[in-house]
């Protein structure tokens, strides 16, 4: 499937039950409707990508109306290796008890190639098998605090990144993720490959790539770690995708995209 088929497909099928209601910074959330989808990105820059990308997306199908509400939670430049800087533990139960959601969105990992140093000042070095443990330890508390009541989780691992070693440390991470929400055993905590340029063989970083509708743009920012607008747009309906068949099963209905709607008025 070439990506620009795979991305519009994506958007219309996460969009068919997404709508950004008050999209905007969520340190102040209004009370929660009956019947509201409530969707928490949590993380680092990479999330806070994502939400602003979901965000665009969902702006786009006014038709759907005020159903979902996106909450910006993500904190540039933090982790899970650092809590005396931030500590998300803590703070995914306090998303929880503020916001309320119906899932929450994590992306997180960027600011991690480092060693462990934890409340109690234990150290754990990077690369040996106890940093692996903790972290993945780390990665399981983080979701089940989310995973608070009946709210679903939804993990997304890193995307390729062009320096060799930051790419060898997010594949690592990734098979981390992976594993971790694996041991949790838990149906509605679901960790989900990274979104990649190309469908078929490796996985390689690529600044340029096809937009929403085909164009040839730049989709990987100048750092060779974040993208541009048009490439959180794409990865964000790769995301929608997965996110709508998680809501799907949590029981709420998937409805028709605004285009289709309205070609058969």
């Amino acid at each position: 499937m070439e990506t620009d088929q795979l991305s519009r497909r994506a958007v219309m099928g996460g969009l068919a039950s997404l709508v950004c209601a008050g999209a905007g910074p969520a340190r102040a959330v209004a009370a929660e409707s009956p019947g509201e989808i409530r969707i928490a990105f949590v993380g680092d820059s990479l999330s806070d990508g994502m939400w602003g990308g979901v965000t665009r997306l969902a702006a786009r199908e006014a038709c759907l109306g005020g159903r979902v509400k996106l909450g910006r939670f993500a904190e540039n430049g933090t982790g899970l290796t650092r809590p005396a800087k931030f500590d998300w533990v803590s703070e995914s139960k306090a998303v929880v008890a503020k916001f309320k959601p119906t899932l929450s969105v994590v992306s997180i990992g960027l600011n991690d190639r480092q060693s462990i140093v934890d409340a109690s000042r234990a150290r754990f070095d990077l690369g040996t098998p106890a940093w692996r443990t903790r972290y993945t330890e780390l990665c399981q508390a983080m979701a089940r605090n989310l995973r608070a009541g009946e709210a679903g989780v939804v993990w997304i691992g890193l995307p390729v990144l062009r320096d060799a070693a930051a790419q060898d440390d997010a594949a690592e991470k990734n098979a981390i993720f992976a594993e971790a929400v694996k041991g949790l055993g838990d149906p509605k905590v679901r960790f989900v490959a990274p979104w990649r340029l190309g469908s078929a063989g490796p996985d390689a970083f690529q600044p340029y790539g096809p937009d929403l509708r085909g164009a040839q743009v730049q989709l990987r920012a100048a750092d060779g770690i974040h993208f541009t607008t048009a490439g959180y747009d794409v990865v964000s309906a790769y995301l929608l995708a997965a996110v709508a068949g998680v809501l799907k099963e949590q029981g709420h209905a998937i409805g028709t995209p605004c285009r289709m709607q309205q070609a058969h008025r």
